[in-house]
């Protein structure tokens, strides 16, 4: 937590006081939280996004490609399918009068975002974002979960809201099926896998010459190097790298301050384990993976209430990354 958001420090001393230790922080739920002082919405998605972050790279790093992962949306979309189907199957079923959908349709909703954004998270980096198909396809991705979050707030009969879904779902599912099926692609099945980078040489005045993004939710992506910089001498780090550790340090989940902070400690050099994701020549389309640089400067030209809130603060966030995706 010490280089996580600013806003989240004040309760570090709570969290020393109860002693919570690596297995307590990985179940951790939001009444929790509350008892430890995080009363703040948004200050408890922060701290649960990056738990989800470390477990997906934990657990996803041997298996995610983007085929598990457009299966991984596929299931979520027909999931939330057979949910509005199931309940209008329901002889309890309200749709037609209520306005108000349950917090479990929300819930799902919000799953079948999230595993959107982890397909938007390949499909939005080299190789793929430089290939016409797959740039298509994540345009309409992102596209559809726009829609879906303008959707689930517009007042309207819950039946209403439910056939939008529905439409949504289906198209999603397609897409899926499509990137499945493009079996051609070697691309498609290959998984991501974590590289240790030395650099070493470094000039105080020059430094390591990469570029860093980091997106809203922890991720820092590399897209470039300088020319003739220790980052682009070295021929092992390119466009669309995560920095995953810095000096066996992990920083997923850090503010980009903190991670620059990091890389500048030690100025003999710096230890990156960096997330690949597959660099193989695609058989669509002319290879385009070479690395992005630019020239140095000097040579250039709990209850309803609260789960309300809840799902607002996320529709918010999840709004925000997609425009920025889009």
């Amino acid at each position: 937590m010490p280089r996580l958001d600013d806003c989240l420090q004040q309760y570090i001393k709570n969290f020393e006081r109860e002693k919570i230790n690596g297995e307590q922080l990985l179940h951790i739920t939001h009444q929790e939280l509350e008892e430890l002082g995080v009363t703040r919405i948004g200050h408890q998605e922060l701290i649960l996004e990056a738990v989800d972050l470390l477990c997906a790279l934990n657990y996803g790093l041997e298996t995610e490609n983007l085929r598990t992962l457009s299966h991984k949306l596929n299931a979520s979309a027909k999931n939330l399918q057979n949910f509005i189907t199931g309940r209008r199957r329901s002889g309890h079923y309200d749709g037609r009068a209520s306005r108000r959908l349950p917090n479990d349709f929300l819930t799902s909703v919000v799953d079948l975002i999230g595993a959107a954004k982890n397909l938007l998270a390949w499909l939005d980096r080299s190789p793929f974002v430089s290939v016409t198909e797959y740039s298509l396809l994540k345009n309409n991705i992102v596209q559809l979960c726009l829609e879906l979050t303008t959707i689930v707030q517009q007042d309207c009969t819950v039946y209403e809201t439910e056939n939008k879904i529905l439409h949504v779902c289906k198209t999603l599912s397609g897409i899926c099926d499509h990137i499945i099926s493009l079996s051609s692609d070697s691309l498609v099945s290959q998984s991501a896998h974590l590289e240790v980078v030395h650099l070493t040489s470094i000039m105080p005045s020059e430094g390591l010459g990469m570029y860093i993004k980091s997106t809203y939710d922890g991720l820092h992506v590399i897209t470039g190097t300088t020319e003739n910089s220790p980052a682009d001498q070295c021929k092992k780090i390119h466009a669309g790298d995560e920095v995953i550790q810095v000096n066996h340090q992990t920083v997923v989940g850090w503010q980009l301050k903190n991670l620059v902070n990091a890389l500048r400690e030690d100025p003999n050099g710096v230890i990156l384990t960096l997330k690949k994701r597959p660099q193989n020549t695609l058989v669509s389309a002319p290879a385009l993976l070479k690395n992005v640089r630019w020239k140095p400067l000097a040579l250039q030209s709990s209850c309803m209430h609260q789960n309300a809130g809840r799902y607002r603060q996320v529709w918010k966030r999840e709004l925000k990354q997609l425009r920025c995706d889009s």
